[in-house]
């Protein structure tokens, strides 16, 4: 595990430790003031290369360095900006733009462990067009090993937030697979990874999101959507049910693609809850003296017949009788 800076102390004498916000064996994560540009604050990662026994760390600095001017060229506004990255005490650190806000993996669990369709949809949408950025500037692996809930922050103003990308397994094995919970079948079978593979990765988010229930906990052996969510639309519940086809070639092409299909969802269900409002909108406006429609003349003139031939038919028995 990295040794824990103690509050207070300095990075490069510049970036002072003002809290730490994460702490794990592979690497921590600081809130840090920077001294030279007084009152900005920022995220410090700091992290300890593994699997580098008898490897030439000058080799590992390079890939390190490389790595970081990478995420660095990325313009895009659900990335926080990499300011700086540096090599200090065998670790490697990275200072990027603090990003206010709650982790999904949180706010799933205080709205009660699942979100409403629409609420999901409204989610993944950005987080699917972040994908397929990502994977158009080649970014694709790093997108597969970071992928969790907790890397997702969504802002006070409801902006979604992918705040951990790229290096944890940097100085490790290269492979596509981290956290499990999202993980198509070719992660783990260390098959070929491309864009359907993150139509996977985004479908799983899906459903976890609307079902209340991780995928991980049952890889591959889902209950369909409705089973959890038996209100969930038609359209939504297609679209899940293809973005996790075990086969590549059977899902969506694309995030890209995805996001068409996502966008139409929620269309439909904004055009549902538009007829709602009208409906609701006729009924409390309708005038209280307006005439009953003709159905119910009908039903009435049908009551008045049948009394009155029913009265008649007493008349008849009565005088008859008193008349006997």
């Amino acid at each position: 595990m990295p040794l824990l800076l103690p509050e207070g102390s300095q990075l490069r004498n510049r970036y002072q430790i003002f809290k730490v916000l994460d702490a794990s064996p592979l690497r921590n994560i600081y809130l840090v003031q920077d001294l030279h540009l007084r009152g900005n604050t920022w995220v410090a990662k700091q992290m300890l290369p593994v699997g580098t026994d008898g490897v030439n760390m000058a080799s590992v600095r390079r890939r390190f360095e490389q790595e970081a001017r990478s995420l660095s060229s990325l313009d895009h506004p659900a990335i926080p900006k990499l300011l700086d990255y540096f090599f200090k005490d065998r670790c490697f650190y990275l200072i990027r733009e603090y990003i206010p806000g709650t982790d999904l993996r949180t706010l799933l669990a205080f709205e009660g462990g699942n979100f409403s369709e629409a609420d999901a949809l409204r989610l993944t949408q950005p987080i699917a067009e972040l994908f397929g950025f990502l994977m158009q500037k080649k970014a694709g692996p790093a997108i597969f090993r970071e992928l969790s809930l907790d890397s997702l922050i969504i802002t006070p103003d409801g902006q979604i937030k992918l705040v951990d990308l790229g290096f944890t397994r940097l100085f490790g094995k290269a492979n596509t697979l981290g956290p499990v919970d999202y993980a198509s079948p070719e992660q783990f079978s260390g098959e070929a990874t491309d864009g359907r593979t993150l139509v996977y990765n985004l479908g799983a988010i899906l459903y976890h999101l609307i079902s209340g229930f991780n995928p991980g906990e049952s890889p591959f052996n889902l209950e369909p959507l409705d089973f959890w969510a038996p209100e969930t639309s038609s359209t939504t519940l297609r679209i899940v049910e293809k973005a996790l086809q075990h086969k590549p070639a059977d899902r969506f092409s694309s995030p890209e693609e995805l996001v068409k299909h996502i966008k139409k969802a929620r269309a439909n269900i904004q055009k549902g809850r538009g007829r709602e409002r009208n409906q609701k909108r006729d009924s409390d406006t309708q005038p209280l003296d307006s005439p009953p429609p003709l159905s119910a003349w009908l039903a009435v003139a049908l009551v008045l017949l049948f009394l009155g031939v029913g009265s008649y038919a007493v008349y008849e028995v009565l005088t008859k009788g008193i008349g006997g």
